[in-house]
């Protein structure tokens, strides 16, 4: 049976790339599936699923749309719409793949179809914006971007060369069976620059003891890809050693941006989960996310082009009792483990973030804050030591197995 591609473009206006795309699609020996999401002309090729089936299928008339002239209704009814009818399609196997071609609308609409997708169904999207910040196209999704360089109004050698090109890109990921499941249990591992060498160290011991690795960067969405991977059944066992994006969440540092369930969903699933407090020392600033000019006299360390300022002790109690407020959801799935000598590359003796004292106000104010019945550990060690590592890893594999 002939691999499918479901091909989303505003067909009114990116018909002819929609119909070249299609072809290409033929030409590799994939049978194309064409939704239109366009709502202000006729389409320039005829669909497989019309935008007619899409608002209808989120509870909308497309006729009232069109005469009210209310455009930005219209795309939430194809962004609703088509993310009813893709799912439904892909419970019935129709598709393998999925590629969206668009400008600012197009792109809108075509991402958020596929943000509702699975992870590992292959997703590609060719776009004007894919040079810009991606992150409300991506979300956490594994979405790739096409940059089209040009604009997709023009239909020249240079766009169907790109066309071509994404064609080929998807058509191939398609090759691949789409299963995700794992041979072995997989643990998540949170970690960001100043601590990865802690997450470095971990997936040995793991292995040791018959896990995979999955690590998530925690930049603002990569804590929240792994709250989402837990939800989805992938990951058996957490070791969040880098809840860092909660502190610039609460501040407003660089990797902020990440909800309210961060930190949440283990406990919700019944998985095990070990907590430090790795990252938490600090807030992020970068050039994207400039410094506020009244933290300028405090302790800075320069990671990269990024800098980690020092959070001051009554910063470090009020993110206590955030932590706190979402540890004691789940108490019996919790084991709390700190390291007294620094969190983080920064904080460490010698280092400009060292401040044991403000630490000690978290961790303080954390163990009086916490459920009773969640087990608290403290450990003379730093974050980035080995045998944190381990301890971390004992403890965990523990739960596990009790958890079995």
């Amino acid at each position: 049976m002939k691999k499918q591609l479901l091909i989303i473009a505003t067909l009114d206006t990116k018909g002819r790339e929609a119909r070249y795309v299609k072809n290409c699609a033929i030409k590799l020996g994939v049978q194309p599936v064409v939704m239109d999401i366009g709502v202000i002309g006729k389409p320039f090729i005829k669909p497989d699923i019309t935008n007619r089936e899409l608002t209808e299928a989120a509870g909308y008339d497309l006729e009232e749309l069109i005469r009210s002239h209310n455009r930005p209704l219209a795309v939430i009814a194809l962004k609703e719409g088509g993310r009813i009818v893709a799912n439904h399609l892909l419970q019935k196997n129709q598709f393998n793949g999925v590629i969206g071609l668009g400008g600012g609308t197009g792109t809108s609409v075509a991402s958020s179809i596929m943000r509702s997708l699975p992870f590992g169904l292959p997703k590609v999207i060719v776009s004007t914006m894919a040079s810009r910040d991606v992150r409300e196209y991506v979300g956490t999704k594994d979405i790739v971007m096409f940059h089209s360089v040009a604009d997709l109004l023009g239909f020249n050698e240079f766009i169907r060369l790109i066309l071509d090109q994404a064609s080929r890109a998807v058509c191939g990921m398609m090759g691949r069976k789409i299963s995700t499941k794992a041979r072995k249990p997989i643990v998540g591992v949170t970690a960001y620059g100043p601590t990865s060498r802690c997450a470095v160290l971990t997936e040995k011991l793991l292995h040791e003891k018959g896990y995979e690795m999955m690590g998530f960067h925690t930049n603002g969405c990569g804590g929240m890809a792994m709250e989402e991977m837990i939800a989805a059944g992938e990951i058996a066992g957490v070791l969040e050693f880098t809840p860092h994006e909660i502190a610039d969440e609460m501040v407003g540092g660089y990797c902020k941006g990440i909800g309210p369930n961060r930190l949440e969903t283990a406990g919700r699933m019944g998985i095990p989960l070990v907590f430090a407090p790795g990252g938490l020392d600090n807030i992020v600033y970068g050039p994207s996310c400039p410094m506020p000019e009244d933290f300028s006299n405090r302790d800075i360390y320069a990671h990269d082009h990024r800098i980690c300022v020092r959070l001051d002790t009554l910063e470090m109690e009020k993110l206590a009792k955030i932590i706190a407020e979402k540890l004691n959801k789940s108490p019996a799935t919790t084991h709390v483990l700190i390291p007294t000598d620094g969190w983080s590359e920064g904080d460490r003796e010698g280092m400009p973030l060292f401040n044991p004292s403000a630490n000690n106000a978290f961790t303080k104010r954390l163990r009086k804050l916490l459920n009773p019945k969640i087990p608290f550990e403290e450990m003379r060690l730093h974050i980035n030591d080995l045998k944190f590592a381990q301890r971390a890893v004992d403890i965990l594999d523990t739960m596990m197995q009790i958890n079995k």
